[in-house]
């Protein structure tokens, strides 16, 4: 099997969280009276699920467009920190897949790759199953806000779907605690993003991340 079709294959079971949250894109579109034309054209140009939904909201408030741009990019400032870290796998490869890689690049995409690096023996094979991973996540999310424009948020509120996607990432965590180093990066990273859960603009998110950063940079270079 290529690497291609397994990081196609791994992706599938994050896809359950992410067709809830498609359906409700889907579902806000049509109540804000876009069309399946510019819904579907939203999803293709942005492709950024948290951004997308804060700019909808902005929009059906009459909000001005600097501050609708402002804010998709402030939500999405942890792309960055991503970006950083997909430097070595991407740093030998050409442009123009640089570009796809980057357009792809949502936190499900780099959380499946960083959970199977120890499959992943060079940058070639990284590059592969990401896009590959990258492909299914596509492909679920464009179906699922498709569905929810056309039939509403399919999925009964009994089913607690919102859930799936904090598990799935919980799930792709686990394997990766591999020493005591990485546990304790993972705890504190867990009681400071609560701490800063009221900042707006998901914010301590971004805040969290630089931290827990700086303190696996500390314990690395102690340990050395």
């Amino acid at each position: 099997m290529t690497f291609f079709l397994k990081g196609f294959r791994a992706m599938i079971p994050i896809t359950t969280g992410v067709i809830p949250f498609g359906a409700v894109m889907g579902t806000v579109a049509a109540e804000a009276h876009l069309s399946l034309f510019q819904s579907t054209s939203m999803n293709i140009l942005v492709f950024a699920g948290a951004a997308q939904l804060a700019a909808l909201e902005l929009m059906t408030q009459n909000t001005t467009i600097a501050v609708v741009v402002a804010t998709g990019l402030i939500i999405n400032l942890r792309f960055l920190l991503y970006s950083a870290a997909m430097v070595p796998v991407l740093q030998h490869s050409r442009l123009p897949v640089k570009w796809i890689s980057a357009y792809f690049m949502t936190d499900q995409t780099y959380a499946v790759m960083s959970a199977h690096q120890s499959i992943l023996k060079t940058s070639s094979d990284s590059v592969r199953f990401y896009l590959g991973a990258s492909t299914a996540m596509f492909l679920a999310w464009q179906l699922s806000v498709i569905g929810g424009f056309a039939f509403g948020n399919f999925a009964p509120a009994s089913w607690a779907l919102d859930y799936a996607v904090p598990v799935s990432f919980v799930a792709l965590l686990i394997p990766t605690l591999r020493n005591k180093k990485y546990i304790v990066v993972a705890l504190f990273s867990s009681a400071v993003s609560l701490l800063l859960s009221f900042l707006p603009f998901r914010l301590g998110l971004i805040a969290t991340a630089l931290l827990s950063i700086g303190l696996a940079v500390f314990l690395s270079r102690r340990r050395a």
